[in-house]
């Protein structure tokens, strides 16, 4: 049942590979010289510890799979230390690992300053409604702690620093002081053009002028000659382009494609939409993730009322400044009831959410709405 590791040119898979720590640190250097957009590291129980190896700013991977390798939350703790600052990743799997809530809560504090992963799989991971009320908090308004408050000063006061030195020095007077040698060579160029207006130094700057000045002739010709080179030009750009029209160009432009686009998002450490209430600075949560599947695990109504409340939230406040925020819900396979008020809230709520939902067109005439069902 093993396989061997497949290198493509867009990924590697290295799903049943028996990889451990040692061959990690060996694939670290492939990776961080080889644009590897895609890692499947399914499988592989010895490394369940050590994934936190590839989550370096020179590697970088987009999207990570790492199902069924038995993780639980000490062996998550280091990875998400690594993926709370990580620039890359825009999709990861943890499908089918042994994470549980204590898992999930550490893995939604890392998202609190995430802002690049856009789906995240945490189907079959035993979480309950305890895990799925941290990751309900993080889609809210967030109150900063006092390591992110200290952060965030940090951050401000380095933003502050960089920007005063790249202004130009001033004068006690608030004036801009101006480079040695300015006013000097101001005057002199002054003193010339005083000089050049009369007297036999005018009268040869005008003479100059008219040897300066190409002939409306020349101009016409060395017009003539441009269009000429561009006509040239232009049919070996049009050859270029007819040769990358080959199936490797098609076969690049269908890749990127592709490619997913991907949004940078500010800091949340200097939001500029934070408030403050009773001396805590809040800021607005984690509205980069776009798709979250919660497939078989143990969440129950309470589960559901959490996230019911957070992406109402994101209706009410996210959605009006322009962001999408959370986009896609999966919670199949759980220990809810489908017939509760806020589950089939939840379900109309994403379904509008969803990008592809057409709004269905209203019946003109009610008879044949009838007749049709």
């Amino acid at each position: 049942r093993t396989k061997q590791g497949q290198v493509q040119s867009s990924g590697i898979n290295a799903e049943y590979g028996g990889l451990n720590r040692e061959t990690l640190e060996a694939l670290l250097p492939l990776l961080t010289k080889v644009p590897v957009k895609t890692l499947a590291l399914d499988d592989n129980p010895d490394c369940a510890g050590h994934f936190h190896i590839l989550l370096t700013e020179e590697c970088a991977i987009s999207n990570l799979s790492l199902r069924g390798n038995g993780m639980t939350c000490e062996h998550l703790a280091l990875f998400c230390a690594g993926l709370t600052h990580n620039k890359s990743i825009i999709k990861l799997s943890l499908h089918n690992n042994n994470i549980g809530d204590d898992g999930v809560i550490t893995l939604a504090k890392s998202l609190r300053l995430n802002r690049t992963l856009l789906t995240l799989n945490l189907s079959h991971n035993h979480i309950t409604d305890k895990g799925t009320k941290a990751i309900a908090e993080v889609l809210t308004a967030l109150t900063l702690s006092h390591e992110e408050i200290v952060a965030r000063r940090k951050l401000i006061s380095e933003s502050k620093v960089s920007t005063s030195a790249d202004e130009p020095p001033t004068t006690p007077g608030g004036r801009a002081k101006e480079r040695p040698g300015s006013n000097s060579r101001s005057g002199s160029h002054t003193a010339l053009d005083k000089k050049g207006k009369g007297g036999a130094s005018g009268k040869a700057g005008k003479k100059q002028d008219k040897i300066d000045k190409p002939s409306a002739k020349d101009g016409r010709k060395s017009e003539n000659k441009g269009t000429k080179d561009d006509k040239r030009k232009g049919t070996t750009d049009s050859k270029s382009k007819s040769k990358s029209k080959g199936p490797a160009g098609k076969k690049y432009q269908e890749e990127k494609e592709q490619e997913p686009e991907t949004v940078e998002f500010q800091n949340p450490l200097i939001e500029a939409n934070l408030s403050e209430t009773d001396g805590k600075i809040v800021v607005p949560g984690n509205y980069a993730l776009t798709c979250v599947n919660l497939n078989s695990n143990k969440i129950s109504n309470s589960g559901v009322t959490n996230l019911y409340k957070a992406l109402h939230y994101q209706d009410n406040v996210t959605m009006r400044r322009g962001v999408k925020g959370l986009l896609r819900l999966t919670l199949k396979n759980n220990q809810l009831d489908i017939s509760s008020k806020h589950y089939a809230d939840l379900m109309e709520m994403m379904t509008r959410r969803d990008p592809f939902y057409e709004q269905p067109l209203l019946e003109e005439d009610n008879s044949n709405a009838t007749t049709a069902t």
